[in-house]
């Protein structure tokens, strides 16, 4: 009966008609029932909106009550929930795709590889920056033993200047004694050779 009446809908649609009195009253039924399904959905939503204006009247009425039982609903609800999580859980956990063993054994070696290349990546980095810093150390150790070398030298050069610049002035305090010596003997001379006339 099911396909007849969609074969009778599919020929109301069409312009063509051609019926039989039976047909007719079989289209009238069904046309009958169409009307009362829609009322029948029509008092549904009626009922829902009486229904919600009488909850929000009976709320206003009830509110002592209702936090009573909010208290003991938010306990079930926090059970329901935490059940609820659970399922979800494992809904969620049938949904994944799991790697059979030769996706698994490829993906690990895979991972394997990328480690090792770049911890001998970075081991190389490492020996040349530490070699790059040790050659630097020694280019300033040099130049710091350099500086040394070359304080040490004009330290003992002005060391041997200070020497010589004694030395010098000792010789020439010498020799200006030997000679104020000289000339003192030759005023002593001069004198005695004076008396002795």
């Amino acid at each position: 009966m099911a396909k007849k009446k969609k074969k009778k809908i599919n020929s109301n649609k069409k312009v063509v008609k051609t019926t039989t009195p039976v047909e007719k009253i079989k289209e009238e039924e069904i046309q009958e029932e169409v009307i009362e399904n829609d009322n029948e959905k029509v008092n549904e939503e009626e009922k829902e909106t009486k229904s919600v204006t009488s909850k929000k009247e009976k709320k206003t009425e009830k509110s002592s009550k209702k936090d009573a039982k909010k208290i003991k609903k938010s306990d079930k609800t926090d059970n329901k929930n935490k059940k609820h999580w659970f399922k979800d859980f494992k809904a969620e956990l049938k949904k994944i795709i799991w790697p059979n063993k030769k996706e698994l054994a490829t993906n690990t070696t895979v991972v394997l590889v990328v480690v090792i290349v770049v911890s001998v990546l970075v081991f190389v980095l490492d020996l040349i920056f530490e070699g790059l810093t040790s050659l630097e150390v020694k280019q300033l150790e040099k130049i710091q033993n350099s500086t040394q070398v070359v304080n040490e030298v004009t330290d003992n050069v002005t060391d041997e200047n200070a020497i010589l610049d004694e030395s010098s002035e000792e010789s020439n305090n010498e020799t200006n004694s030997e000679s104020s010596e000289t000339t003192d003997e030759g005023v002593d001379l001069n004198t005695s050779d004076n008396s002795e006339e």
